[in-house]
Order: C-alpha cells, then structure tokens, then sequence
C-alpha cells in the first residue's frame, strides 16, 4: 500500500512548476495500490 501525500495532489495540477508537476504525474501514474488517507483528503 502506498500513500499519496497532499503536495503530490497539489503538484499533479500545478502548472507552475513543470519539474515538480512532471514528477508527479510520474509518481501517481506509476502507483499500484494507492490510497488516499483521510487526513489527506481533508486537507
């Protein structure tokens, strides 16, 4: 199980910085069994 931080959700669509919105994209694109806590979620 792998947890998706908050900032990782932010970056996905954040366009302002490309660098930090590609890794990311390439981390939840890559991701098997996700999961979204709910601390995140309420964030």
């Amino acid at each position: 199980m792998n947890a998706v931080d908050t900032n990782i959700l932010i970056y996905v669509n954040d366009p302002r910085d490309p660098v930090k919105q590609r890794v990311a994209t390439s981390l939840v694109a890559e991701l098997v069994d996700g999961v979204l806590l709910w601390q995140v979620a309420a964030e």
